[in-house]
């Protein structure tokens, strides 16, 4: 039987180790609310120290240890991500918030007919991950293949939607969440078409983005389809002004003469068939409208200024309808189409 000294010895003892925990456990003095990213490969001491450097928690010993224990019981580790350390957080609560992953995410959304360039600055703003970044790895032709996607960048690969993402996430795993998406919209496509058509993935989504680009009004998408389809089976060029402003980078604005004479070989002015990618990233109802074109003689079309377009099957139309909406010039032109 223990004396009453001894078990006064061992509650102070014990007393004294729950002091200490409390303390160490504790958050430090002039402790602040702060951001903090944990990146892929960090470790539990790396990330201790890390923390104390910057006033998070009063012991990187101590976390350290607790940390490494709790990953050892349940198995798992510290997740990457941005976290938001709340003032106050003892070192429990912020280990057991970086073992679940609560990570800060952002919603964002990718409009349909932005091009990388566009996705890029809008994920950047969002806190998602650099623009840069996501630049360089978007248009590496090895990260293009290590995906599955047969092209010199995933230009047109990542479909326009609203996403949840964690912030200062990597770029790669940004296009990798994107590019399933596409995966996705494009297993449910009749396959069947794809083969009768002779239409190739890429062949689809470059067309598909050049219609997206073209058409402000949904019910014209498919005829815009057919005015290309016609053109290519024709081997005639298809004068696409968006491509040239893919080209030259010229997202806003008008175009000019010497736009046009730009010796990309995305300028559909100067090079026949298709460009050789996507030039933007389309929504479902123009792959669809790629897919399956509208059956006409249609070869031209003009902007009615209005977002709708005249369509033309012979070229002295055409430019009749040109004079008429986009010089002023009437002499007897008269739209019958028009709704």
């Amino acid at each position: 039987m223990i004396g009453l000294k001894k078990r006064i010895a061992l509650i102070t003892a014990l007393a004294a180790c729950a002091l200490g925990l409390a303390v160490l456990n504790s958050p430090p003095s002039m402790m602040v609310s702060e951001d903090f990213i944990i990146r892929e490969g960090d470790s539990v001491r790396g990330v201790a120290r890390r923390l104390r450097g910057r006033n998070l928690i009063t012991s990187a010993a101590f976390f350290n240890f607790t940390g490494r224990v709790a990953v050892k019981i349940t198995g798992s580790g510290i997740r990457k991500g941005k976290y938001r350390i709340a003032a106050g957080s003892s070192s429990f609560r912020i280990l057991y918030s970086l073992m679940r992953g609560d990570v800060l995410t952002a919603r964002v959304t990718v409009p349909e007919g932005f091009n990388l360039y566009q996705i890029a600055a809008r994920l950047e703003a969002s806190g998602v991950t650099g623009e840069g970044e996501f630049l360089y790895h978007a248009f590496n032709p090895s990260h293009a293949r290590a995906l599955g996607i047969d092209a010199p960048s995933v230009e047109g690969y990542l479909f326009p939607d609203t996403y949840i993402i964690p912030e200062a996430s990597d770029a790669r795993d940004v296009i990798a969440l994107m590019y399933r998406r596409t995966k996705t919209v494009l297993s449910r496509l009749d396959s069947g078409l794809l083969r009768e058509r002779s239409l190739s993935v890429h062949s689809l989504l470059t067309l598909a983005s050049l219609i997206e680009k073209e058409t402000a009004v949904g019910s014209e998408r498919a005829k815009v389809a057919s005015v290309f389809q016609n053109r290519l089976e024709r081997n005639m060029k298809l004068d696409c002004d968006p491509t040239v402003r893919y080209a030259t980078r010229k997202f806003t604005g008008r175009i000019g003469y010497r736009d046009l004479a730009n010796g990309s070989p995305f300028n559909t002015y100067l090079y026949q068939g298709l460009p050789p990618t996507p030039i933007c990233s389309p929504g479902l109802s123009s792959i669809e409208a790629a897919l399956s074109p509208a059956k006409t003689d249609y070869l031209y079309f003009v902007s009615r200024n209005d977002g709708s377009h005249y369509f033309s099957k012979s070229l002295k139309e055409h430019n009749r309808a040109v004079n008429y909406y986009q010089k002023g010039i009437g002499g007897g032109f008269g739209d019958e189409r028009k709704p």
